[in-house]
């Protein structure tokens, strides 16, 4: 200890010497080392969980697998099936592209209450569809508030009807 914690210890009473005494004699204490190093049976343990623990894993990875079903073989004579060509379901990309009455119900529907949609490209958008729909509804002016606290606007006519166009030749 340096003078200056003497002295103070000298101005706190006779009451304080033996607690100093005692720390200062608990920081200079050598350890064996037993302590830190755990024991047979304790890594026994340890590693008889680690092992149970990967079974179970793997045990239900197992039994999660779907299993695939075999389909009868199909006759020689009789060409393969093919599949006819369904239209392909409206994702939230292609719903602004074509603004039908149901596409703008949908994209009114899935808005989230903050006025945002799943990303900031899709926000924008879906903002300039409903702009050329109905540029008054709140839906509307929900998104422009939205993409305005990003420091955004809504897609330009030209910027979605490029997108609509490369929609449509794809």
């Amino acid at each position: 200890m340096n003078a200056d914690l003497e002295e103070t210890l000298k101005e706190l009473g006779e009451g304080y010497r033996p607690v100093v005494d005692r720390l200062l004699a608990a920081r200079t204490a050598e350890s064996d080392g037993a302590a830190r190093r755990p024991t047979f049976r304790l890594r026994l343990v340890r590693w008889t969980a680690a092992g149970l623990l990967a079974a179970s894993v793997a045990g239900i990875c197992l039994m999660t697998r779907t299993s695939v079903v075999d389909e009868p073989p199909v006759a020689a004579s009789e060409p393969p099936a093919v599949p006819a060509a369904a239209p392909s379901p409206a994702t939230p990309y292609t719903l602004a592209l074509a603004p039908t009455p149901e596409a703008i119900d949908e994209i009114v529907r899935t808005q989230a209450a903050d006025g945002s949609w799943a990303n900031d490209f899709l926000t924008r958008q879906n903002a300039a569809a409903l702009r050329e729909v109905d540029a008054t509804s709140v839906a509307y002016r929900k998104a422009v508030r939205y993409l305005r606290t990003k420091g955004l606007a809504p897609l330009t006519n030209d910027e979605l009807h490029v997108l609509a166009a490369r929609a449509k030749s794809a």
